[in-house]
């Protein structure tokens, strides 16, 4: 993994003081955490560290008041284009542009003013030759060797997938397949079914668990994981992984799983999982009415993801987006990360990579953390954009 720079509290404190100002918190978890800010007059709001640090804002109260629809124009002008919205009502919320070309798009003020950005029709034009693409690798400190084949890079596909359960007397029955790491659905000569990536099967020499002996199920082992867990496992008799069982959690709610689910695909309570997220949706659409249908929007879409991240939240109108987070976004959970650690990376990373994306697409990305009351954050972030009153 690249170095990164560890960051703690009086960093923040530090760059509050540079403003005249003052961070009030006294933890630092991560730099999208929300921390408590207050500006030389007295003004405060919520904000995440890596928004006052990385992206250069402030007090948008104070920035506020210089601002107004004319200063908007007057850049667009300056930049041989126009701001085609004709109210201003803060730096964060969307306005409506149009470049020297006749080409749209929404962008808050901050993002034109402050981070140089401007057409993105304009800039996504711009041919990519492999000179561009070496500047940009040798800019980051690695090197483009362009056609993968010549580089030895062979992409995996579910056609080879297939080639190999084949070659086992096995089948892959995965209709999809997204990258190395990511599981797919076999059967062996024997007709059994299990999960495991790609990466596992090829490059770790494994193959059926039920044949090689390592599974031997039984309704002691389903009580078991339920104890872990902090629930209990209700049945009184046990058939097979895929036959239901019935399961109780820490918080009482009762339903019904096969075992394979729990113990495979590390599924647990279905009513507390989605518990705080309906919580925050219910609170916020008081506010600005229903949210979007759409939870995967296309510019989450990547190559190492091409179903698209998920938002739990999402108002494109608005240019919002709110994330609820849970434990397993801040720390290592055996449970939520099945016992590996790197599952733990690899959700922080995409959790930075979301926030990268909605910031380069002009959607303020919010989070309501699971330590937080969300009746009292959620109006928070909302009258800080200028949302609400």
């Amino acid at each position: 993994m690249p170095f990164q720079i560890k960051y703690s509290i009086y960093d923040a404190y530090k760059i509050a003081e540079s403003q005249n100002g003052q961070c009030l918190s006294d933890h630092y978890i991560n730099c999208n955490t929300p921390l408590r800010w207050k500006c030389a007059k007295g003004h405060e709001w919520t904000a995440n560290f890596h928004s006052i640090k990385n992206c250069k804002t402030w007090c948008s109260t104070c920035s506020d008041t210089r601002l107004d629809i004319s200063v908007a124009k007057e850049l667009a002008h300056s930049k041989n284009g126009e701001c085609l919205s004709k109210n201003y009502i803060n730096n964060k919320l969307p306005l409506l542009w149009r470049c020297a070309k006749g080409h749209e798009w929404t962008a808050n003020f901050t993002r034109i003013k402050n981070q140089g950005a401007w057409c993105p029709d304009c800039a996504h034009r711009r041919p990519l030759t492999l000179e561009i693409a070496k500047k940009i690798a040798f800019s980051r400190n690695g090197e483009c060797r362009w056609c993968p084949h010549c580089a030895g890079v062979i992409s995996h596909t579910l056609e080879i997938a297939k080639q190999m359960a084949y070659s086992r007397n096995g089948k892959c029955l995965s209709t999809e397949y997204k990258n190395l790491e990511t599981d797919l659905l076999w059967s062996c000569a024997k007709g059994h079914e299990w999960y495991a990536s790609f990466s596992g099967i090829k490059n770790q020499g494994t193959w059926c668990p039920y044949c090689a002996g390592n599974i031997r199920y039984t309704l002691e082992v389903a009580k078991q994981i339920a104890f872990n867990r902090n629930g209990e496992c209700l049945s009184t008799e046990y058939i097979n992984t895929r036959s239901d069982l019935l399961w109780r959690c820490t918080n009482g709610h009762l339903w019904n799983a096969p075992l394979f689910n729990i113990k495979v695909l590390g599924a647990w309570c279905p009513f507390c999982r989605n518990k705080c997220e309906n919580l925050c949706r219910e609170i916020v659409t008081k506010y600005l009415g229903l949210p979007s249908n759409i939870r995967r929007p296309d510019f989450l879409k990547t190559y190492d993801h091409p179903l698209r991240l998920e938002l739990d939240i999402y108002y494109p109108e608005f240019g919002l987006a709110i994330e609820v987070q849970g434990q397993q976004h801040e720390k290592y959970i055996e449970f939520f990360h099945k016992g590996d650690p790197n599952n733990f990376i690899k959700q922080q990373a995409r959790d930075q990579l979301k926030n990268e994306l909605c910031e380069e697409n002009w959607i303020v990305l919010r989070y309501v953390w699971y330590y937080e009351d969300p009746y009292i954050v959620i109006p928070e972030h909302l009258r800080e954009l200028g949302l609400i009153e």
